[in-house]
């Protein structure tokens, strides 16, 4: 049989192991992930913010921005870039892949696919659905992970991880019992001048990067917004910090706003007829465009939702010097004498405050600790902690060991596990009986031994290295061999 018939038969095991029956094993610590500066370039030269996964054999790094409107993982196309040497592009789409480089790349047909049939698609967009192995930084390794290569741009984000309600992510990281549930906690970090680097955890929460009471909201209704965490803002305040007098941004013929709360997009979008009040309590000169200033207004502003939770996004953090990516890819500051406010200027929408998606994006959760629990219908916030890089990690562990037909007050198990020894975790998709993981292993043995064989005479020394880190059989992933910075950087093109 040939070697790519065996890999195909590997990849159907796997598929067969997704649909059998899944049971949890609350014994997995909760796999977490930092989201911080990833050199995605071979050069090492692109870097992007993003949390870092290694796909493919040998691994292509990726840096990947959460998502909750996308269910599938998207990546872009090394043919987007023309080539993986420009750095520019490669470094703007978080890292490109290149199928022919990975000796465990399988595509499949849409209909025989194991990821999400959630994510629509539109008429002219360009998709490949595929499988291959995918390593979570340091901890954890899962083979048959469904992926899709998107060059469709006006389809949504172009590469991001997901974590909507029937993320194939989620699935994937809780049947390979690579992390004990699908319960995710986000610390969305800072990525201003004074940059912090965030942390996604899959299967629990850090108690240390959050202060006060987590405060509940229950899973919004796609009828009314495309997307599951849903709130209703009743009062914006933009202030000066010192003063008593307090502007609303709601107008007269507004009382409040539902929006969603949306990790892939950084600025606030509001309703046009609040940015229009935004603009002039700011005294904005329409002579620079898109809420630009030639020096940072005085103030703040304060959000508050309808259970009372309120939030402060300070004055540093609303204006900043104008950044963007430079020839490199990176995110630098572009111009230092421009500022730019962290909220979307839509007021020339035709339509309105009427088809417009409010979102509370990366600077909303910049100061609000998000931990989402699907199962229960529910997601909860508090204060984030603006120093969390300099406090020990307090992970609470959260298994739900029968995770279908919950009852919406079910209490799953809690568990801290902060000072448990993360182990290396290596699994297919699927749980399935003792009998399919037997012949999972023994077909992958078999096409272990044979790609094994047949790449000894043409790879590299380490490439075949490469090769067998990624044994299906559970061997510890290798470290990663990227650049990192540890932070988001704000350089200044010169």
């Amino acid at each position: 049989m040939a070697p790519s018939c065996l890999l195909l038969l590997l990849w159907t095991v796997v598929w067969a192991l997704h649909t059998a029956a899944v049971s949890v094993d609350c014994s997995v610590p909760p796999l977490s992930l930092s989201w911080s500066n990833i050199t995605v370039s071979a050069n090492g030269i692109a870097v992007t913010r993003g949390i870092e996964l290694g796909i493919g054999t040998p691994n292509q790094i990726f840096s990947l921005r959460p998502s909750t409107i996308v269910n599938n993982t998207r990546v872009a196309n090394v043919l987007d870039c023309g080539s993986a040497t420009n750095t520019s592009c490669v470094g703007g789409k978080g890292g490109v892949f290149d199928s022919s480089k990975s000796s465990t790349f399988v595509v499949s047909l849409k209909n025989r696919w194991n990821g999400s049939a959630a994510d629509t698609e539109t008429a002219t967009g360009a998709y490949v659905y595929f499988n291959d192995v995918i390593d979570f930084q340091a901890n954890g390794t899962v083979l048959g992970y469904p992926l899709v290569m998107n060059s469709d741009i006006a389809s949504g984000p172009a590469a991001g991880l997901p974590l909507g309600q029937n993320s194939s992510f989620l699935a994937a990281v809780t049947e390979a019992r690579v992390a004990p549930s699908s319960v995710w906690a986000l610390d969305a970090g800072d990525r201003s001048l004074s940059p912090r680097d965030g942390n996604l955890v899959v299967g629990g929460y850090d108690t240390s990067r959050f202060t006060g009471d987590l405060t509940a909201f229950p899973i919004g209704n796609w009828t009314q917004l495309p997307c599951p965490l849903q709130v209703t803002v009743t009062q914006v305040w933009y202030f000066t910090p010192g003063s008593t007098r307090r502007n609303s941004l709601f107008d007269r013929n507004t009382t409040s706003m539902v929006a969603c709360v949306e990790p892939f997009q950084h600025r606030f979008t509001f309703l046009p007829s609040m940015v229009k009040q935004f603009a002039r309590f700011t005294g904005h000169n329409n002579t620079y465009p898109s809420l630009t200033f030639p020096s940072p207004p005085s103030g703040a502003i304060e959000i508050q939702l309808d259970n009372g939770y309120r939030t402060i996004i300070p004055n540093d953090h609303l204006f900043t010097p104008k950044r963007g990516s430079d020839k490199d890819g990176r995110y630098v500051v572009t111009n230092s004498s421009i500022f730019e406010s962290g909220i979307e200027d839509n007021t020339d929408n035709q339509d309105g405050d009427s088809d417009l998606r409010p979102i509370l994006g990366g600077l909303f959760l910049t100061y609000s600790y998000l931990v989402v629990d699907y199962d229960n219908s529910q997601f909860r916030m508090a204060a984030s902690v603006q120093d969390a890089q300099r406090t020990i990690a307090n992970i609470t562990s959260v298994c739900t060991p029968t995770p279908t037909n919950l009852a919406p007050d079910a209490n799953p198990s809690r568990t801290n596990t902060s000072n448990a020894k993360g182990s290396s975790r290596a699994a297919a998709i699927g749980g399935g009986t003792a009998g399919a993981v037997a012949v999972l292993a023994a077909t992958a043995g078999l096409w272990y031994f044979f790609m094994r064989k047949r790449r000894r005479v043409r790879q590299r020394p380490d490439q075949k290295q490469a090769e067998q880190n990624h044994s299906p059989m559970g061997q510890d992933p290798r470290p990663f061999s990227v650049a990192q910075k540890p932070s988001e950087l704000a350089l200044v093109c010169q």
